[in-house]
């Protein structure tokens, strides 16, 4: 396996999830056991690069890589998820995405101050989840830019979410980039 291979992979449903918008399906990397690998494995690699100490993954495909890559290095795993979705308390941040807005949540007794984390998702776009995200890594559990970065299996270039994240100080790693 190889990027362009993945790449290949890749369906692209037009206008979803509305007219104007379209869709990277991943679910086809997942259909190909040797495909998904590759891609665990290349997020091992920036985990490992990064001396990452904990993982945070957002709802819902995100849980997919940050889940396998988590086990595999025996890291934490931290879930960042729609409101209502976690139980008891928990810190909320809301966003703007690339065709609406939204909400995002973690649980408040995340044990993660002080710790090297890394966002495992499967697309970045416009960037909005991962702000939040790191807005409540910064503002909740005292972590700093520095001490975050985000690795995503796609990242759609023509979105700017990369520009956005590395303004704040955040390394992104992306195993394929998309600049249509």
């Amino acid at each position: 396996m190889d990027p362009d291979s993945l790449r290949k992979i890749i369906r692209t449903v037009k206008n979803w999830p509305k007219e104007g918008v379209n869709f990277y399906d991943i679910c086809s990397i997942l259909e190909r056991p040797e495909a998904f690998a590759w891609t665990v494995e290349k997020l091992i690699q920036i985990c490992l690069e990064n001396r990452v100490e904990a993982l945070v993954s957002p709802d819902a495909r995100g849980f997919i890589w940050g889940s396998a890559v988590a086990f595999a290095l025996r890291l934490p795993l931290h879930l960042a998820r729609k409101p209502g979705k976690l139980p008891g308390e928990v810190f909320t941040e809301s966003y703007e995405y690339e065709y609406s807005s939204s909400s995002i949540s973690m649980q408040t007794g995340c044990e993660l101050e002080g710790k090297r984390v890394m966002l495992i998702d499967d697309v970045l776009a416009t960037g909005g989840t991962a702000l939040a995200i790191l807005k409540l890594l910064k503002s909740r559990f005292e972590i700093p830019a520095e001490h975050s970065c985000l690795s995503a299996v796609i990242n759609l270039e023509f979105l700017g979410g990369r520009q956005r994240l590395q303004e704040k100080g955040v390394r992104v790693d992306a195993l394929l980039n998309f600049n249509e």
